[in-house]
Order: C-alpha cells, then structure tokens, then sequence
C-alpha cells in the first residue's frame, strides 16, 4: 500500500478535467474535493478548483481565475500548484497560465501535456495526438475552442508574453541548477514528454529544486504526481488492544501462531514508569523487518491484582490509572507511527482509540468501511497520518475477527 501526504491545489478550466485530475490522486489514498466555487474551509488533501473557464474569452478567463484563487488561497495551503489543461490543448492555455502563476505569486512554470497513456505526447515542442500534429486531428475544428496551433510556445504566445524555453526531460534538472529566475520576470519551461518516465523525471527535478513551479499538464502529470510524491508503508498490521475482555484476548491468542508475528506486552508498570522509546524502537524494528506487531496490555493474574497496589502507591484511582495507560499507548503509537507507517493502525477499546486519536492530533474520523462484520474502518482526519484505520469496541467480534482484519491487510494494502 502507498498513501498521499502532500497538499496540492488544482486548478481546472471544466468539470470533467477536473474529475481526471483527481481520481489518480483520491485512489492513492489523498481526500480529493472538486469544488465549483471558493469553499470557506476545507479538509480535502487535494483541492481541485473548476473555473469553467475554456470556452470563454481570454480576458474574461482570466478575471474568474484570479477572483476564485484569491479566495481559495486564504483557506487552502498548497505544497504543489497544479494547473490541469486539456491534452489536446483546448482553452486558454496562454491567459490561464499568466493568471494563476500572478496570482499564487511564482516566476516560474512548467509547461508538460503529454498524456502518454493516451496517446498524447509533446515531441520538440509539437503536441502530438497518435503521432498525429494536435491542429491536424479533429481538435482542429472543436466548435467551441478549436486548436489552431501544435506549437506549445507558439499556442501560449497568442495570449501571453511570457518568456519560453523549449527543453528536454532530461535537461530539465540541469537548467534548474544553472538558472536563476528573477522574482520581477516570468519564465516558462516547455518540456517535451514521450513517456511516463519522462514525467517522472520531470517531477522529481522539481521535487529537488529550491522553489516550487507551477506545473501545467493534463492528466498524465497528476498521475506522475502521484507516483513520485506518495509515502511508501509497510503492508504490516500494528494492533493496539487496550481492552481487557475475553473475546479481546482470544483474538489475540488466535494469532499465536502466525507468522511474522511480534508481540509487545505492557504492564501497568510500564505504562507508568516503562521506557516508551524502547517499546517504540521494538514495534518499529517488527514493521520493518516486514513482521505484524500487537501490543497489548497485561491481563494475568499478577497484572491485575498489581493494580490495586500500584493505585494504592501513585495515590489515584482506577479510572485514572486506566487513563494514564491509555495516554501512555497513545503516545507510544504516535511514536511507531512516526517511525514507520504501518500498513493498517487496529485499536480495541473505546479508551484506546480515542487515545491514540488525540496523540496523533485527529480532529475527526472518516469512515470508509465495514470489516468482520464490526470492525469501522476509515482514516483520521485533521493530522497527517496516511495509514488506514480500524477500530473495534473491546466485547464485539469473535475469535476469528482480528485473524480476519490480518488478512484483510495482508491481501488488500500490501500491493
């Protein structure tokens, strides 16, 4: 399994553009919005703006992208700009260009519309369409935006003056190296593009550069984004069980002889007066020696008839010990998490779950499913991890249920 971090901003001249920007990204794991208007507030990772804006005149094209990026820059922060054109060059490639990158404040941009898996490639600065030049094929004589030049600098030119150099993929890195844009000039980087990998190159040439450019594609270069910018996860389950039913345990001892299984037992002690970063250090080694670690809390005999000692010794009551463990596994989860992402987050036990959710910083959860039958499972929203996650009330399921969660991780988010 990967999964989306980064916060991008896309901005598209029709609906359906639109939609092709975003499903890429949404199927990596981000939470993708397309809006038809500056929302007041948004959640979504990647936010697609529409402006409908192709068929309209050059001036007035403009005017709307400027009036709905003002308002969407001072509730959206984006770590890329994306301004999503058509393949085949229909629009207002020059006009929407200058009026996004004055308006996110950028001297430089980067032209690449090359969408190889369809058919659609930029080969010395010519768009081509099957081999075909773009203002040669049936794009010539689209009645609302018909395209009359395959030139990408002479396309762009018709509506803006903006300074253009022609590159390679392979060049690009090297002219990001030795030339420095002034913050008062503007300069657009036309970059042919024959295959995926030649988007990939461009995209990490970016990734590595001081600044960050507007990019202009088409779909291709969203799905480039997504290959290149995702976080690599393990396809490991980390399993936080903090109820101490009987059904709980069952579940976990129906794992014991599972392969590649670590388990990381915490005593009352521990969640007292243990060392979380050497618990932390042993569940992160587990993930990435490609192990599934559990972590559970202590229910023997001596565990439980310890408590009421160790009560008794700190001067607090169950309920606030039972709190204290369950911060102390919150904690402790954001440190694993933070060291290695799992590929599934499993929490048993209200407590613990609400726990771990307040350590990474949630502010909300979004449900996306149901798993054996009463395992929730979904994401957090409002913080930054990217695994999936389940949660489950200590005295539901039966024995089979984590086995089956395990599986569901082992065959679902590991590819």
């Amino acid at each position: 399994m990967r999964s989306f971090t980064t916060n991008v901003l896309v901005l598209a001249d029709d609906f359906t553009g639109a939609n092709d920007a975003g499903v890429s990204l949404a199927e990596a794991g981000a939470t993708v919005e397309v809006v038809f208007a500056a929302p007041d507030a948004t959640d979504a990772q990647v936010l697609i703006v529409n402006s409908d804006s192709r068929a309209l005149a050059p001036d007035e094209a403009a005017r709307r992208i400027t009036s709905l990026l003002h308002r969407v820059l001072n509730t959206f922060h984006a770590d890329w700009n994306v301004k999503k054109i058509d393949s085949t060059l229909r629009g207002n490639i020059g006009a929407e260009i200058d009026a996004m990158m004055n308006a996110i404040g950028t001297s430089l941009a980067i032209l690449t519309p090359a969408y190889p898996a369809a058919g659609r490639i930029t080969r010395r600065g010519q768009c081509l369409v099957s081999g075909v030049p773009v203002a040669e094929t049936e794009f010539a004589t689209d009645p609302k935006t018909p395209v009359v030049t395959s030139d990408l600098t002479a396309l762009v030119h018709l509506q803006s003056e903006i300074t253009c150099t022609l590159l390679t993929a392979s060049d690009l890195t090297d002219w990001l190296a030795s030339h420095t844009v002034a913050a008062h000039s503007r300069h657009l980087l036309v970059v042919d593009a024959e295959t995926d990998s030649d988007l990939d190159a461009i995209v990490r040439a970016v990734s590595g550069y001081r600044l960050r450019p507007l990019l202009i594609g088409s779909g291709g270069l969203c799905d480039a984004l997504v290959r290149n910018l995702r976080t690599p996860v393990t396809g490991n389950l980390l399993a936080v069980v903090g109820s101490m039913s009987e059904i709980a345990q069952k579940q976990i001892a129906r794992l014991a002889d599972h392969p590649g299984m670590v388990r990381l037992v915490i005593t009352p002690q521990d969640a007292i007066r243990g060392d979380i970063h050497d618990v932390a250090r042993q569940a992160i080694a587990a993930l990435q020696n490609n192990h599934h670690c559990i972590i559970q809390t202590s229910v023997d005999a001596d565990s439980r008839e310890y408590v009421g000692v160790l009560c008794a010794d700190l001067n607090m009551t169950r309920a606030e010990l039972g709190a204290r463990i369950c911060t102390f596994l919150g904690t402790l989860t954001r440190e694993i998490t933070q060291g290695q992402v799992p590929g599934g987050l499993y929490l048993s036990g209200g407590d613990v779950a609400i726990a771990v959710a307040r350590a990474h910083g949630a502010t909300g959860f979004r449900i996306q499913g149901r798993l054996a039958g009463c395992v929730p499972w979904g994401q957090f929203t409002g913080c930054d991890l990217p695994c999936r996650v389940m949660t489950k009330a200590g005295g539901f399921g039966d024995e089979t249920t984590l086995l089956n969660i395990l599986h569901f991780i082992e065959e679902k988010l590991s590819d």
